[in-house]
């Protein structure tokens, strides 16, 4: 997959954010009021922030319901810009099953996107929305957000009265779907898209691309992603397959994951402008089979005001 070679790190999780979680799907009135966004706050906290692209860190997180029982996986830094990391084996098989589960008994509906009625940018695909907190979530959802606030979020973000976490979005893409290039954002600090069956197909097509060669506006970033491709421009997340030593592991654009693996990045730049990284621009590329994928969005509402 990636060359450089790997350090083995670790780190201990706790989880303790119930205070956060408690926040979520409830825009706070804080969040109209024009307030400084200071730099470092909206990336990684340390230990990820000093990670080097290969380099890996050792985890754990906590089963809820199960006080003996833990789940072990690793993080690694894929991308420097936007601060990209994977998460292998995060979820186990049995939780997988159980994400699509609940999407399933909960009903899906044709996916729609931000723009209300907005059918064509993601195409062939059904959504479910399973609550991230409350009487009428999955302690297996919230479970996952409080081990992702552990690890992914600065103290000051967590600590923000805007701060809180968007439901949890379980999406069915059938053969042929896809969601076009877009840039998460809109207050959305950081994105986990979790790879429920083991299918990817997520492109960054500007990671790590020379920070002055990327426009600041989206109709300049979509006129400069046409003619790359992926597995050849930025980092292409695809899934595993039997074949994928001869596919060529060795290629720095590709990473391959697998069921139960999930992704984290993050969509602002963090030296203080509060605008938007462009370098997060992202697709979900045409499929050729079933795909599921689960995501969470982190919020800072405040962000709305820049």
């Amino acid at each position: 997959m990636m060359t450089t070679r790997r350090h083995i790190l670790c780190i201990w999780l706790f989880i303790n954010s119930s205070i956060f979680i408690k926040r979520a799907a409830a825009f706070s009135t804080a969040a109209k009021q024009q307030a400084v966004i200071p730099p470092g706050i909206l990336g990684p906290p340390e230990p990820l922030k000093s990670l080097q692209v290969g380099q890996t860190l050792n985890a754990f997180r906590l089963v809820v319901d199960d006080d003996d029982d833990r789940v072990d996986f690793s993080i690694e830094r894929v991308a420097n810009s936007p601060h990209i990391f994977l998460l292998r084996n995060f979820l186990t098989s049995s939780e997988c099953n159980q994400i699509q589960a609940l999407a399933e008994e909960g009903g899906m509906k044709t996916a729609e996107t931000v723009t209300k009625g907005d059918t064509s940018s993601r195409k062939n695909c059904s959504v479910a929305w399973i609550p991230s907190s409350g009487p009428d979530g999955s302690s297996l959802v919230s479970g996952l957000v409080a081990s992702t606030v552990n690890i992914f979020l600065s103290d000051v973000v967590k600590s923000r009265p805007s701060a809180g976490v968007e439901n949890m979005q379980i999406l069915k893409y059938g053969v042929g779907g896809e969601f076009v290039h877009h840039q998460d954002g809109d207050a959305r600090v950081l994105t986990v898209i979790y790879y429920i069956n083991g299918v990817g197909g997520t492109w960054f097509p500007l990671a790590d691309r020379n920070d002055g060669e990327i426009p600041k506006n989206k109709a300049g970033v979509l006129e400069l992603v046409e003619n790359l491709e992926p597995g050849k421009h930025g980092i292409f997340l695809k899934g595993d397959s039997s074949n994928s030593a001869q596919e060529g592991n060795n290629n720095k654009h590709t990473v391959f994951v697998n069921k139960g693996d999930a992704v984290a990045f993050y969509n602002y730049r963090d030296e203080g402008s509060a605008q938007l990284d462009w370098a997060a621009l992202h697709c979900g590329s045409p499929t050729d089979e079933t795909k599921w994928i689960a995501n969470h969005w982190y919020r800072l509402n405040e962000l709305a005001n820049y």
